[in-house]
């Protein structure tokens, strides 16, 4: 054989390997994204929920401090106020 077949023959089986290898490198990357897939939107979705939960307990806070304002302005009871009817029914 000439040293350019050998040259040759030998790149040939060094791409067919190298192609090989990165081909099944690929693949299992990608069976590693597919894994991490759920745990990503789990993880998502429980950031979705907590600031759902951060925004609700800042909105209660808010009712809870006007609600406070604004009884001290108007204190409530629960006394019912009703009104005198001057005129006589028939």
């Amino acid at each position: 054989m000439s040293t350019a077949s050998k040259i040759t023959l030998c790149l040939s089986f060094t791409f067919a390997v190298g192609s090989f290898l990165s081909i099944n490198y690929m693949q299992q990357a990608e069976k590693a994204a597919i894994r991490q897939g759920p745990i990503k939107d789990a993880a998502r979705m429980a950031s979705k929920e907590n600031k759902k939960h951060l925004a609700n307990d800042r909105e209660h806070k808010m009712q809870l401090e006007l609600r406070e304002k604004y009884e001290k302005l108007q204190p409530l009871n629960n006394e019912i106020i009703v009104g005198l009817d001057n005129e006589k029914k028939d």
